[in-house]
């Protein structure tokens, strides 16, 4: 009888064990949070840039200060208030109106720094937060807003609001050349403090005009 001899198979090495779950899963977890991180940091730039690009260049100053901006000057020469106003036209028709607050006449002069402009809507801000634009009860061409501000010499006017009387402590006017946001969305302004502080607000209203006449252009 003849005996068979099995060879001995050679041992298998057994496969790698898998790296544990909880490794791959903060592996994946810090690279997310890179990327959120970059994005988010990204965004802010972006953001901020956004803001910045959007915000208006304001330049400050007072009472019969010749403020100076990138394209235009403005100073403002005396603040008045009235009851009512009678307005002229060309027509030489007469037009009365009335408000239940105040209305507040500033007069305004504008210099541009390079080539003829016009003034946009004037904005009178108040310490509340509210902004009040020039009133439609005068027709804009008796207003500053008409003219067309050259370089070299100074054109003036006036511009009229209407508000509360309550509005008046710590208000600011502020102008801006007439731009269109698509070309100019970012323009540049000047904001300039009345100086009408508690009393002077009121010493205001107290000498305030029973009617204040708005010419017409001649």
């Amino acid at each position: 009888m003849s005996a068979v001899t099995r060879s001995r198979p050679e041992p298998v090495a057994p496969p790698p064990a898998p790296a544990p779950p909880g490794r791959w899963r903060r592996a994946g977890a810090v690279l997310v949070g890179v990327a959120l991180a970059a994005a988010a940091v990204s965004l802010q730039a972006f953001g901020s840039d956004a803001a910045d690009h959007n915000s208006p260049l304001t330049w400050t100053g007072g009472v019969g200060d010749e403020v100076v901006a990138s394209r235009f000057s403005a100073r403002v020469k005396a603040v008045q208030a009235a009851k009512a106003l009678e307005t002229k036209g060309f027509s030489d028709e007469v037009k009365r109106v009335t408000t239940k607050g105040i209305f507040v006449i500033v007069q305004v002069g504008a210099m541009s720094a390079r080539e003829p402009l016009k003034l946009g809507t004037p904005v009178l801000l108040t310490d509340s937060g509210h902004g009040y634009e020039a009133t439609d009860k005068v027709d804009a061409s008796l207003t500053v807003t008409e003219l067309y501000i050259q370089p070299g010499w100074w054109g003036e006017g006036i511009t009229v609001f209407e508000l509360p009387t309550g509005e008046l402590p710590g208000s600011r006017i502020v102008l801006s050349p007439l731009s269109s946001a698509l070309v100019e969305p970012s323009g540049p302004e000047i904001e300039i403090d009345l100086g009408l502080d508690e009393a002077a607000a009121r010493r205001l209203v107290s000498t305030a005009k029973d009617v204040y006449t708005v010419a017409g252009r001649t």
